[in-house]
């Protein structure tokens, strides 16, 4: 059973196959007696080997390729635009943050004259008098300004400390010289 359906559907195929050849062969025969058409194809539209929906179908594509390709190239402007403009930004930004740290070693430069001067003021005193100021300051001010101060008369003030003090004053300076 299954033999027969086989065959005739092989003698089906190739009847449907030597009829396709025959209007294939007449098409050809025509073509060869038909003289050549003219040319009157439009110059800017590709020649397609396709016609009908497929022909549409592709044109469209080409069409929305082409509007694609235009949009990307605008964007790819606008990025550039964009692109120089944070580039100009940066630059600004640099300038700015070059002026800020020129003031700001300025202003630490300063800040250690004021500080060497006034480690000299209190060198200049007795011990007893420099400690008995600096009991009352904070303790990192008061760090600070026995750093400036030479290790000799530093030793000398700390001694004249109160205790808790003292030891504040050591741990700021012990952290200050582990962060270098």
């Amino acid at each position: 059973m299954k033999n027969r359906a086989l065959i005739v559907l092989a003698i089906i195929f190739a009847g449907s196959f030597l009829g396709r050849l025959a209007v294939l062969a007449s098409e050809i025969a025509d073509a060869a007696t038909e003289p050549a058409p003219m040319e009157t194809a439009d110059a800017t539209e590709p020649q397609l080997c396709v016609d009908g929906d497929l022909a549409e179908a592709v044109r469209a594509r080409n069409v929305a390729l082409d509007a694609e390709e235009v949009a990307l190239a605008e964007r790819k402007a606008k990025l550039a635009v964009y692109d120089a403009q944070i580039e100009k930004r940066l630059s600004e930004l640099e300038g700015v943050n070059d002026n800020l740290r020129a003031t700001m070693d300025e202003h630490r430069a300063t800040q250690n004259a004021d500080i060497a001067k006034l480690a000299a003021i209190y060198e200049g005193m007795k011990p007893k008098q420099a400690g008995d100021i600096i009991n009352e300051m904070d303790p990192k001010f008061a760090a600070g300004l026995l750093a400036a101060m030479s290790a000799e008369q530093a030793a000398q003030v700390v001694a004249t400390l109160d205790s808790k003090k003292a030891y504040l004053i050591s741990i700021i300076l012990a952290n200050r010289s582990q962060a270098l």
